[in-house]
């Protein structure tokens, strides 16, 4: 008779789990957002890594000559997993690098000149349904064609703004050294004459793109 009422012990302890575990999932309880593919991964660790500790001793500091701000970019475009070349490349902590790799408007139109063997497709920036943590946003300030600032997407969020869905972007990036800079914030405050468009990063034919962490 003991050994009977142990069993239904268990048994009742195994069903009420399973029904703990329905009604968290009903609730829409969870452990989180999926885990990022690994490229975006590596990318996403390595800005959250350095954005406010330079990498200096492999890439050096460009501020001195300009800004930091695409230096820090093609970084973690290199913890993504792509490879420098004889158009995109820093040699020798900064003591050689190419415009491409370190000027705004030299990466954008290395982009926009390679980006079908870049995997890159280039958005405005009001299509943020289209964007994932690790793509790239660039910015003119004074809303010309000539591009003065970039930075890499680091939070995609889905939220409700007046009743109406929105898309929040955060920025990690350099020059103002930040993790989370909030893109409405910059251009409706910061800088109101912004203009800019992001490029996404295609993963590769094995991943799956997720837009938060």
């Amino acid at each position: 008779m003991a050994e009977i009422t142990r069993t239904k012990r268990r048994r009742w302890r195994a069903a009420s789990a399973v029904s703990v575990i329905a009604v968290l999932a009903l609730a829409g309880c969870s452990a989180g957002p999926a885990p990022l593919p690994e490229p975006i991964a590596k990318q996403y660790d390595y800005a959250m890594a350095h954005w406010n500790d330079y990498n200096t001793k492999v890439y050096g500091d460009l501020n001195p000559v300009g800004g930091d701000c695409a230096n820090f970019v093609s970084q973690t475009l290199i913890a993504r997993g792509w490879k420098m070349n004889d158009q995109w490349y820093n040699h020798d902590a900064a003591a050689d690098w190419s415009p491409a790799w370190g000027y705004v408007p030299a990466m954008d139109n290395y982009f926009a000149a390679n980006a079908k063997t870049l995997g890159l497709t280039e958005y405005p920036l009001d299509k943020r349904s289209k964007i994932a943590v690790g793509d790239i946003v660039v910015f003119s300030w004074e809303g010309t064609d000539s591009y003065d600032h970039v930075e890499i997407v680091s939070k995609v969020i889905d939220t409700t703004v007046d009743g109406k869905k929105h898309i929040e972007i955060k920025m990690a990036g350099h020059n103002k050294d930040t993790k989370y800079r909030d893109l409405d914030y910059v251009v409706d405050t910061e800088y109101k004459q912004a203009s800019g468009h992001f490029w996404h990063v295609a993963l590769p034919p094995t991943a799956s793109p997720t837009p938060t962490k």
